[in-house]
């Protein structure tokens, strides 16, 4: 059996290990929370923005259904036809929109005070040194880097006339600099090189920063102007095309009305081909919807974000709430153990409140112990999970705020688990107190 002192040491250590693993996993939480959803370059307007990234055209398919009921009147067979339609199907069409819906069809809407135009998703091989690169290649207009806010390590993004004028520019990002060019330090050199690709030789005219987010519409290794695309896509007449388009809201409360003037705005563009599809849907999300929809798909973007964020917040539900009642458990037990001393406490003038207090007490000193190490292993983690790689493109980083409304939950965790069961022993009478245990 094991003596009180071990019991005790056993104890503190499950208790620590537990504290310490709930901060650490709510840390690294946090640290993805804040990458992906927090104000960071190029998308601190994530709560203004709305993508225009999905048009679908739609025709329903009807069939005709007879139903034939009998019924015997005087003796005589009598029947009774029902002729209804139903729907049986329906013929749909889904994809980017393309250039000339957006920019045509759609064109600018209210409450927005920007919009950008962009086609990614393109991906070319080149060559240098025998050393084949594939690169992945954004194109867009001037509108995108007014939008979107990345950090330039040298250089400059193209702007109105170059992009009008067709200018053969382009702004790379620094791996790809690095990768191509054998340039990892001073990128100014970067400047005025040229890069071959689709066939064209571009000049660069910027380097970018390494992106920390995994938002593709910003992850790309050049983005050069999309009026160098072919002649056949940029005078497409088609509906689908490989485009998407921000808009800019000029407040948060707003990006709600652009999503409604988007929609509005499209069930007014007539179709080219009425026998093929007779509706046309845009389905314009938030930043929130378009990346809880890459991980929960549903028709309605609304519900694909209401989906994940009650998944997620049950998960941490779950993940708060096991813990708690484990260390409930644990301090009853060992709360248990002590009885007696308690009882003695009692017999000698303590009160309720300070059997209450000083168990608390030891939980808070526990739990800043806890906190501590659990600092140190989530620093650790994120140590290793961003030097790894095992994220993609995305750079944890540890908001002091975050970690204080993670350490503040943790605290929460520890006195809630300590307090309930110290309550009850604090009510127990001295007589039944020293009969649990002796010292």
């Amino acid at each position: 059996m094991l003596s009180k002192s071990s019991g005790d040491a056993s104890f503190t250590f499950i208790s620590l290990f537990g504290i310490s693993f709930t901060l650490m996993i709510l840390m690294l939480v946090a640290a993805f929370w804040e990458t992906e959803f927090g104000k960071n370059p190029p998308l601190s307007n994530k709560d203004k923005i709305v993508y225009g990234m999905r048009c679908e055209m739609w025709k329903d398919h009807y069939d005709t259904i007879t139903k034939i009921d009998t019924q015997v009147v005087d003796e005589l067979m009598v029947f009774d036809t029902t002729i209804s339609t139903e729907v049986k199907g329906k013929a749909m069409s889904s994809s980017s929109p393309s250039l000339h819906l957006l920019r045509d069809k759609v064109g600018d809407v209210p409450f927005s005070i920007n919009r950008t135009i962009y086609c990614s998703r393109n991906t070319y091989d080149i060559f240098n040194k025998g050393k084949k690169l594939t690169l992945s290649a954004t194109y867009t207009d001037h509108h995108f880097w007014e939008i979107l806010d990345f950090k330039f390590l040298a250089g400059k993004p193209y702007y109105k006339t170059q992009f009008e004028n067709q200018e053969q520019v382009a702004v790379i990002a620094r791996k790809a600099c690095a990768e191509y060019f054998g340039i990892s330090d001073d990128y100014e050199n970067a400047i005025g090189k040229t890069l071959p690709m689709d066939g064209k030789s571009w000049t660069i005219i910027g380097v970018l920063a390494d992106v920390d987010v995994s938002a593709g519409s910003v992850n790309s290794d050049v983005f050069v102007p999309y009026t160098n695309m072919p002649a056949f896509v940029l005078e497409s007449k088609d509906y689908m095309g490989p485009f998407t388009a921000i808009y800019l809201a000029d407040s948060p409360a707003n990006r709600t009305k652009i999503k409604s003037e988007l929609i509005a705005k499209s069930k007014l563009i007539p179709l080219p081909d009425p026998e093929s599809y007779e509706n046309l849907d845009l389905k314009p999300m938030t930043y929130h919807e378009q990346y809880a929809r890459h991980l929960i798909y549903d028709d309605a973007p609304e519900r694909s974000l209401q989906l994940v964020l009650g998944s997620f917040l049950t998960v941490m539900l779950l993940f708060f709430l096991l813990p708690t009642l484990n260390l409930i458990n644990l301090n009853v037990s060992r709360i248990m153990e002590r009885s007696s001393e308690i009882g003695v406490r009692k017999a000698f003038g303590a009160h309720q409140g300070n059997i209450l207090s000083q168990f608390i007490i030891e939980n808070i000193i526990q739990t800043l112990l806890g906190g501590i190490l659990g600092l140190g292993l989530a620093l650790l983690l994120i140590n290793v999970v961003n030097k790894g790689g095992h994220l993609g493109d995305v750079v944890l980083t540890l908001s002091p705020k975050f970690f204080l409304y993670s350490f503040l939950a943790t605290l929460l965790f520890g006195v809630l688990s300590g307090l309930l069961p110290a309550y009850r022993m604090s009510k127990l009478q001295i007589v039944n107190a020293l009969k649990e245990n002796t010292i």
